[in-house]
């Protein structure tokens, strides 16, 4: 602009620049879905989304046969739909890097809501279903007590196999005892069991959450517009602040 004339209007010359900076950055995805799947190993957790979504994660009899988060779409309608992220299976200690377990945690701080998948037939001893649940929720709350705070649903799978049925009524029973707003459904992955009221708590939590934080960018929207209300045109050039819509 400096060396533009009437008879130079597009200047194709400049003063020499500055050396420029360079960085390495790495980037990384805040939110990668709407909600997180978090159990132990073995719990049943790929098999949710290979029921309900387009995802085919990898589904055996052993544990750990997940290594990293695999992303599933449950359609809604032709305008909406659901990311569910199966997470890999944490174990105790997952927080102080047991298991790789720190690395998984760092998949779930990119979930906005959680479902926590609870196996109800494993009654061994140790970490067992009835336990599995506070086990659960100490490893994300010594990993980031933030975690604890996004909104979540509890499903307590293999009610197929005998006994776990009644497992998963006496779990859902104690953790409502504590938490009666916590949605909690017995289900069976492999026979379809309990699986539509799954599904319907599934998008009840995800819609709940995107309503809140829908409410609160108004909210931020709101201040916004309305920050320089109480600002009289005296009190702005007295203070000889630059506020928006001054510049010269």
């Amino acid at each position: 602009v400096h060396f533009k004339t009437s008879t130079n209007q597009a200047p194709r010359y400049a003063h020499p620049g500055t050396e420029g900076e360079t960085r390495k950055l790495r980037v990384e995805l805040s939110i990668m879905a709407d909600a997180g799947l978090v159990g132990f190993p073995s719990a049943g957790k790929s098999s949710l989304p290979a029921a309900f979504t387009n995802a085919r994660p990898k589904v055996a009899p052993y544990p750990f046969t997940t290594k990293i988060p695999n992303l599933g779409v449950l359609r809604v309608d032709d305008e909406s739909d659901v990311i569910i992220a199966d997470i890999p299976g944490i174990i105790e200690g997952a927080s102080e890097g047991l298991g790789l377990g720190d690395q998984f945690l760092k998949h779930i701080t990119r979930t906005s809501c959680l479902i926590f998948m609870i196996d109800a037939s494993d009654t061994f001893e140790g970490t067992n279903c009835f336990t599995a649940y506070e086990t659960l929720k100490n490893e994300l709350a010594n990993y980031s007590k933030e975690l604890l705070d996004k909104p979540r649903i509890v499903f307590c799978n293999k009610i197929d196999v005998e006994g776990a049925y009644q497992n998963a009524v006496d779990i859902i029973k104690e953790i409502q005892k504590n938490e009666p707003d916590t949605i909690c459904v017995p289900i069976s992955v492999l026979n379809n069991r309990g699986m539509k009221e799954a599904r319907e708590a599934i998008l009840k939590m995800v819609n709940r959450n995107e309503e809140k934080l829908s409410v609160a960018q108004q909210n931020e929207v709101a201040f916004g517009s309305t920050f320089m209300a109480d600002v009289s045109v005296d009190d702005m050039i007295e203070d000889e602040t630059q506020y928006p819509g001054m510049e010269n």
